[in-house]
């Protein structure tokens, strides 16, 4: 069996000091990382449940099966992670100001979290089920949005985006009345 922990670990004073990984299989509940640096931390198969992860680096982590209920990421550096390879049962996140560029997010099931004022340049969300989604604040330059479910989403205040209401479902979404390009970009159609 492996370890359970419960604790707060991070650079500042009186913090408990980080395990040596890996971390495979191990469970963390309510545990707070503040300004971690992981490198190339091992957590596959770790469970991580109403855990806070703030100012800390995981764009190197491995966490193929991890399981993420109740996580938030708070202005973390999350670049290039393959969020696809998680155990999406029972997945519910936070991100909130994070750097979460070119990540591979295809084909999970999202439904219901909150992507606020985050930077997701690049991030791929093709065959995400995306439904209820908060996209607050958030950027999606060059994100890629194809037979994604996009019901009930919010996406009024997100910027840079470009979704083609043939390719995925929008119904129900709520987008803002000045940001219309984003829909119709593909259609040719010039607005004024």
């Amino acid at each position: 069996m492996k370890e359970w922990i419960d604790s707060t670990f991070g650079s500042a004073g009186g913090q408990t000091a980080l395990p040596t990984g890996p971390w495979t299989g191990h469970h963390f509940e309510s545990c707070q990382f503040d300004g971690v640096a992981f490198g190339q931390m091992d957590w596959r198969n770790a469970r991580f449940e109403q855990c806070t992860f703030s100012r800390c680096d995981l764009t190197e982590i491995r966490w193929t099966g991890a399981k993420l209920h109740g996580v938030k990421f708070d202005n973390c550096n999350l670049n290039g992670l393959r969020w696809n390879t998680l155990t999406t049962l029972f997945l519910k996140l936070e991100l909130t100001q994070c750097q979460a560029t070119f990540g591979d997010w295809s084909d999970m099931e999202l439904n219901g979290a909150r992507m606020l004022e985050t930077d997701f340049t690049g991030a791929d969300f093709s065959g995400t089920d995306a439904r209820k989604v908060d996209w607050s604040g958030s950027r999606l330059r060059d994100s890629i949005f194809q037979r994604t479910d996009l019901r009930e989403s919010d996406l009024r205040t997100a910027t840079n985006w470009n979704i083609d209401p043939a390719e995925n479902k929008v119904r129900d979404a709520r987008f803002s009345r000045s940001d219309l390009e984003g829909l119709i970009g593909r259609l040719g159609i010039c607005l004024d």
